[in-house]
């Protein structure tokens, strides 16, 4: 029976079931569409995580705003350098700077043929990505200090 039950608690543990939730609405954005892709091993059914997709809308003035919250084991950590300068692996076409939000690393990437896009290591196996072409650098970082904020357990 302690058999069993140890089966039943590691199951529900590794069930997919994550903690972090992003909102259904942040400020004036409202959710307009959500996606979820569950990483799995085919061979074995393990479960490496998941990535969460919403895209969110707002009004006035007229806008979009995707979020990416990766979490698991399959979807890697996110790097981020101690200086932009002096770092490998980044575009040099990019232009980055390196923030910490709320005490997490973050990186924000500036294209000018891209959205803004603003990566947070929330931790070893969660990222968070906001990207949108209607929000500047300091609307980024609110929108992720709310999210993390919401988080309060991290």
């Amino acid at each position: 029976m302690k058999k069993i039950f140890a089966a039943l608690i590691f199951a529900l543990l590794s069930s997919g079931a994550y903690a972090l939730e992003l909102p259904e609405k942040i400020d004036e954005w409202h959710l307009t569409s959500e996606y979820i892709q569950p990483l799995n091993l085919e061979a074995t059914s393990e479960d490496l995580g998941q990535v969460v997709y919403k895209t969110y809308e707002r009004d006035a003035p007229k806008g979009t705003l995707e979020i990416i919250l990766t979490e698991g084991t399959g979807t890697g950590s996110l790097y981020v350098p101690d200086e932009v300068k002096k770092s490998k692996g980044l575009m040099p076409a990019s232009e980055y700077k390196i923030f910490e939000i709320n005490g997490k690393k973050a990186i924000l990437e500036i294209q000018s043929y891209l959205p803004l896009a603003l990566a947070v290591e929330v931790n070893d196996d969660v990222v968070l990505t906001i990207e949108s072409p209607s929000l500047n650098q300091d609307e980024l970082i609110k929108i992720a200090e709310e999210i993390l904020s919401s988080w309060n357990f991290i």
